[in-house]
């Protein structure tokens, strides 16, 4: 049946367009007062048509740049082609404080939690950067297969887990709403794939002040804010 009802579909167009073109060409042959008329509205459509396009061409050249990239929402979905100045202008914690709160899930939680502890301190890039070594790790097959899993690895262990605020001893409370509002805002669009890796592919990092062990067998790939980032 469908072969059948893909041929209609094919056929019955060439079939009503032949029927036009002929009806078309028989007026036409009858009464030339028909013809020169139906030449004349074809002409002024051309025109009107023509008009149109090169007055829309012109008005999009005029049209600033950075308006057109902030229209576009490529401000808001890959970073790798901005300049600081377009980073700068649209997309910033305003931004983010214009956006509407995600639904939560668990992944959002783990992944939100871990930025607001271990870079809330940072700016954009810097958080982004931390998630980024969440998401790797979670893809590799040397870590959890989860965003939820990857953070809380070594968690029972005290001071020996892989994010030092889920095994230090202390009570995580989240005081600052407004950077942690911000925070799953970010998180929901990094998990949505919005973002490129900033880390270059890094599964660790570690704070500047620091200087760990480890970090002098992993190849060091940016430094972004506070932290440092590596990969083995």
């Amino acid at each position: 049946m469908k072969p059948l009802f893909f041929k209609k579909m094919i056929i019955l167009p060439g079939i009503l367009m032949y029927l036009l073109l002929t009806s078309h060409t028989v007026l036409s042959q009858t009464n030339p007062t028909i013809k020169k008329a139906g030449n004349l509205r074809l002409e002024k459509l051309i025109v009107t048509v023509r008009t149109t396009v090169e007055e829309g061409m012109t008005s999009l050249d005029s049209i600033d740049d950075n308006y057109l990239t902030k229209l576009s929402g490529l401000v808001n979905y890959d970073r790798a082609y901005l300049s600081k100045a377009s980073e700068k202008q649209f997309f910033s914690k305003g931004a983010l404080d214009s956006l509407r709160m995600p639904k939560m899930n668990r992944e959002l939680k783990c992944l939100s939690e871990a930025l607001y502890f271990e870079a809330r301190g940072e700016q954009i890039e810097g958080q982004i950067a931390v998630a980024d070594v969440i998401i790797n790790r979670k893809v590799s097959k040397r870590f959890p297969n989860t965003i939820c899993g990857v953070v809380s690895e070594g968690s029972h262990k005290r001071n020996a887990c892989q994010f030092s605020y889920n095994c230090d001893g202390k009570l995580e409370l989240i005081y600052d709403k407004k950077t942690y509002k911000r925070i799953v805002k970010l998180s929901s669009m990094i998990l949505n794939g919005a973002f490129s890796d900033v880390t270059n592919g890094a599964t660790f990092f570690h704070a500047s002040e620091v200087s760990p062990s480890w970090s002098k067998k992993f190849k060091k790939t940016r430094k972004i804010g506070r932290h440092i980032f590596y990969k083995n």
